[in-house]
């Protein structure tokens, strides 16, 4: 009961396409440029199940022929002769129509192996630019995990079953479609007689797949849970000898790994136990068929070489109806992959630029660095409006500090001013100019950003560091490494600036990838900087060489700086107080304690914890 209940707890609508027409009909579409292939695969495919269904013809016309021989045979000629003339011509058409098979078996699998990669190749490439023009409240509205899964998971079912499936369900229909002709053909009866057991291995076929599948579903579920508390463990390993956890944790692990044990077992068995039964059903009606087509041969109502073809139509009708039922069950797995797939395809994009030509915009657009909100109103959902009705104006030069309560809105105008997301109202400008006449990729070129969170990629430290100017000589880079206090450790590396590194990487620290993205957005020279707790993941002597070098190479820049411990921006020009999306408070660090407001309070707030 326990089990079920389990089961029924389990969401296995996955693997379930929502709308199958439309979803066919659009991996039709892109398949279209390839639709020479998919005729030659069509008729090789006709021609081959034509060839199948027509050898238990030759094979029953020989047994004829060869009774007939019998009978009339008087020995006026060897019996080798006679065998000869009676079976020749059969055996060499089983011959042929065998080797015609396999090649076209072969012509089959190597174009539509072709087909299943040039589709998956296709896809992976729209994905590739869709995701370059998805906004960044994608990103945040959904888990990186479900993005991946639809550009690794989901393809990979796509491919596997155009590549494995799709032939097979084609060949199937036809030899399905051939052989009962054929049937019904050589004996109406007969063929009606076995279309009952057919349709009850077709029902019986369809219960155990729609089974596999729920227990199937189950077993992904608990290699997903398992996985995750494996990973869990492996993250937070220190944390649990600290606490003396690890008895509780291999409870946790074990009950998980039993879970997943119990799932993958019952879903084995259906394979393995439950589909032997359904093969009985087959050969039960190829038995009862043989019986009475037997009885049927003695009493002169069919030939033996028709019952006998008639049998083997029994045997190639059977398997493709079993293998068409399974078939169709990994079909609408792959259905709901490329579904997903075409949600994402189809997701909103981020707003166009209205400039036509960038090349008629000046890449130097913004000089000066002067920054304009005028009446900004945003929210990040429709429903709830963060920014209601923000002026602000930022001179050229000038050190902006943001602080405020977590939640209150100091990332968000970083956002806008970058553009990352649209205003609802209002207008943002820099130099005079409306960002929305800027394109992005100008706009951003002329704005250097560190984030807290650093990201480095698999390459070496020249490379990370010239991330932003793939020009820039190997002295610019030294110099951005110095101005940022990261040339001193990376000369202690092994390979210096040449040693290659991660965001994974072990062998330099979190506070050291900070720097080395602090180089990099100084290497690209910027109009306007923005940090966003920029020096978080530094000690106390690093964050102070940093603020030296940041305030030499932000002289003749407009500086935006979020930060949390406040002793870090008591020399900006303009410290911003935000809260709820609202400037409440403005000034410099000396005006805003004297005010005895809320930065007052937040500001004296980091003494009291300290002591």
């Amino acid at each position: 009961m326990k089990k079920d209940k389990e089961m029924d707890s389990i969401d296995f609508s996955e693997d379930i396409p929502k709308n199958t027409k439309k979803t066919v009909k659009r991996l039709i579409m892109k398949l279209a440029d390839q639709k020479k292939k998919l005729i030659i695969v069509g008729i090789s495919t006709l021609l081959g199940s034509a060839a199948y269904a027509g050898m238990p013809l030759l094979v029953g016309s020989a047994i004829n022929n060869l009774v007939k021989a019998i009978e009339i045979f008087d020995g006026s000629v060897s019996i080798v002769a006679m065998l000869k003339e009676a079976i020749l011509f059969p055996v060499l058409g089983v011959v042929a129509i065998a080797i015609i098979s396999s090649l076209l078996s072969y012509i089959q699998q190597y174009i539509v192996a072709s087909i299943g990669e040039n589709l998956t190749y296709s896809l992976r490439q729209d994905i590739s630019v869709k995701i370059n023009k998805l906004p960044l409240k994608y990103f945040d509205s959904h888990k990186t995990g479900d993005v991946m899964n639809r550009v690794t998971t989901d393809l990979e079912k796509v491919s596997q079953v155009m590549q494995l499936g799709f032939v097979q369900l084609i060949s199937s229909s036809f030899t399905i479609i051939l052989t009962v002709i054929a049937m019904l053909i050589l004996n109406l009866k007969l063929s009606l007689l076995i279309f009952i057991f057919i349709g009850i291995s077709v029902i019986a076929t369809n219960c155990v797949s729609l089974l596999s599948q729920r227990y199937y579903a189950a077993n992904f579920a608990a290699i997903s849970e398992l996985s995750g508390k494996v990973e869990e463990v492996y993250s937070g390993n220190r944390i649990i000898k600290v606490f003396n956890k690890q008895a509780d944790i291999i409870d946790e692990v074990s009950k998980l790994n039993k879970k997943q044990f119990e799932t993958n077992r019952r879903a084995l068995f259906l394979d393995f136990a439950i589909y032997p039964l359904i093969r009985f059903l087959n050969q039960l009606g190829f038995i009862v068929t043989a019986v009475v087509g037997g009885i049927m041969t003695l009493n002169g109502q069919i030939s033996l070489g028709g019952i006998q073809a008639f049998l083997q139509y029994v045997n190639q009708v059977s398997e493709p109806v079993t293998q068409a039922s399974y078939t169709i069950m990994s079909l609408q797995s792959a259905i709901a992959g490329a579904e997903r797939v075409f949600e994402l395809l189809d997701e909103e994009e981020e707003v166009t630029d209205n400039v036509q030509n960038d090349n008629s915009i000046n890449i130097n657009t913004i000089t000066e660095g002067r920054v304009n909100f005028e009446n900004v109103r945003f929210g990040y959902t429709e429903e709830k409006t963060l920014i209601k009705n923000l002026n602000l104006e930022v001179k050229p030069n000038e050190m902006v500090a943001i602080v405020g309560p977590t939640g209150g809105g100091k990332t968000t105008l970083i956002n806008l001013i970058m553009r990352f997301y649209e205003l609802n109202g209002g207008t943002i400008s820099i130099d005079g100019a409306n960002i929305t006449e800027i394109p992005k990729n100008i706009l951003r070129r002329q704005i250097g950003m560190v984030l807290q969170d650093t990201w480095l990629f698999e390459g070496t430290i020249a490379e990370n560091i010239a991330y932003g100017r793939r020009d820039a000589t190997r002295d610019e880079i030294i110099a951005a490494a110095k101005a940022a206090s990261c040339d001193h450790f990376i000369r202690t590396l092994e390979h210096g600036y040449d040693t290659v590194i991660s965001s994974d990487t072990s062998n330099i620290s979190q506070g050291q990838m900070q720097l080395l993205t602090i180089a990099r957005a100084m290497l690209t020279n910027p109009s306007i900087m923005i940090l966003d707790e920029a020096t978080s993941s530094v000690d106390t002597r690093t964050e102070l060489q940093i603020q030296k070098a940041l305030s030499r190479l932000m002289r003749d820049k407009t500086s935006f700086v979020i930060a949390h411990r406040l002793s870090t921006i008591q020399n900006a020009d303009m410290i911003l107080v935000v809260k709820d999306g609202d400037i409440i408070e403005r000034g410099n660090h000396k005006n805003l304690l004297s005010q005895n407001g809320f930065y007052a309070s937040l500001y004296y707030s980091q003494f009291e914890l300290v002591n």
